[in-house]
């Protein structure tokens, strides 16, 4: 092969066991939820930042988005090419460290700048986890059950953004009898300085932990060498097959525009709009989301699998517009409910179907990508997701809520307007794609 050299991987292994295989999922799916607890926690201190660092709206949107998506995106495609080339554990155990570290860096920020440096080493750090997670559950459970693995993983999100709100908002009550009761560590911080600082410790552990009991599995798949260092093989599928690739990627992006406006906004919907304080809304947002969102997170697992036993090879794709009609419809109600307990309704029945498009994602590519470019293709996604999602869903809101709707109020029909039009988008996109990624599906199976 042109593409590749002539190094063997090892020779085909025996599956891991399976206990062994969930406790290693375990200990992934808690290191992606503190990821989303580290990279949105900062969205319950709106408030308080804007006020110790003389922030705007806008910059706001920056420090959640761009500061740190560019380089979560442009990290992604190597640490990719490395995850389906060296042991991916090493590689999640310094990512790991890295974003635990520079969360708690955030503490130190006194200006907008640094925490903008600070955020972006999150991101470096962040980088690894999807390529290389991805990878090792692919390689940890048979394809006939690995949706349901992918499922289990995603609950991560769900864990992790339910704690951004359920623990930001305890650790701001937390604050000042830390502030006063431990003087020597916090009594020289603010409260939300000491968020940061407790959300970060917790990966810090968890890093040693994964690094001491997590074996590297054999790659599994029927991998016979070790892909050269060229990104041709990966661009050729795109080439081949736009629509099961390409749309995919595109429909499901779009998603993803509005689950971060999602994670980035909707506590300042309900602190500006509906009077809500900042550790009410944490704690309600947190109680309300985590149970939805974990059972939607586990619950996509199983929707995809009972589908593709019925004979619907493109079962990801149904999956990921069942989220895309919920964000036209649930997440647009929320935006724009009259009364704080409507639009926690539209929360809610949003949250029951927002996990959908993540276990889509990691399901599909899994399908339809060979072994050996599947970190890669994972790596690619996130690029998408950082540079277009990530970004463009925290700063076109807070842009529209700067320029546009410049009332307090303001911040739902700018939330509104993402919702409606990008989950409108998406569903359009992904249903176009779906003869292509079946008869991707049916070759990456025949091949």
């Amino acid at each position: 092969m042109s593409d590749a050299t002539t190094a063997p991987f090892p020779a085909p292994a025996p599956w891991p066991k399976r206990s062994y295989a969930s406790y290693v999922l375990s200990l992934l799916t808690l290191a992606y939820a503190l990821a989303i607890l580290d990279r949105v926690s900062i969205a319950l201190l709106i408030e308080p930042l804007k006020a110790a660092l003389a922030i705007n709206d806008t910059q706001f949107g920056l420090l959640q988005g761009m500061a740190f998506s560019v380089v979560y995106s442009v990290l992604g495609l190597p640490l990719g090419m490395l995850s389906d080339r060296r042991r991916r554990v090493t590689l999640l155990f310094g990512g790991l460290m890295l974003w635990s570290a520079a969360t708690i860096g955030c503490s130190l920020a006194s200006n907008f700048h640094e925490l903008f440096i600070a955020r972006m080493l999150v991101g470096v750090g962040e980088a690894a986890l999807v390529p290389v997670a991805t990878s090792l559950i692919a390689d940890y459970f048979e394809p006939d059950i690995r949706p349901k693995a992918y499922g289990v993983f995603v609950t991560g999100s769900s864990l992790g953004t339910a704690a951004a709100m359920a623990l930001g908002g305890l650790f701001l009550d937390w604050a000042d009898g830390l502030i006063g009761g431990f003087p020597g560590l916090f009594g020289a911080m603010q409260p939300w300085q000491v968020v940061f600082v407790l959300c970060g410790a917790p990966g810090l552990l968890l890093a040693l932990v994964l690094l001491l009991t997590a074996r590297e599995p054999a790659r599994q798949g029927g991998t016979t060498a070790i892909p050269s260092l060229s990104l041709k093989p990966l661009f050729r599928l795109f080439i081949d097959r736009p629509g099961a690739f390409g749309l995919f990627m595109l429909g499901s992006v779009l998603n993803l525009v509005c689950v971060y406006a999602i994670v980035g906004w909707f506590p300042a919907l309900f602190i500006r709009a509906h009077g809500w304080t900042a550790a009410e809304t944490g704690k309600i947002l947190g109680a309300v989301g985590l149970p939805l969102s974990i059972f939607a997170a586990v619950n996509s697992g199983w929707v995809i699998a009972w589908l593709k036993a019925r004979g619907h090879a493109d079962a990801p794709i149904l999956c990921a517009m069942g989220c895309s009609a919920s964000l036209v419809v649930f997440g647009t109600l929320a935006c724009v409910a009259p009364t704080g307990n409507l639009a926690l309704l539209g929360y809610g029945l949003n949250a029951l179907f927002l996990n959908w498009n993540t276990s889509a994602v990691y399901s599909g590519f899994a399908q339809i990508t060979p072994n050996a470019l599947r970190a890669q293709m994972m790596a690619l996604q996130t690029i998408a997701s950082g540079l277009v999602a990530l970004t463009a869903g925290n700063f076109i809101v807070g842009f529209l809520s700067d320029t546009v709707f410049t009332s307090p109020a303001g911040i739902s029909w700018s939330l509104g307007s993402v919702f409606f039009g990008c989950g409108l988008a998406a569903f359009l996109i992904l249903l176009a794609s779906r003869r292509s990624f079946r008869a991707a599906a049916a070759a990456h199976e025949a091949g």
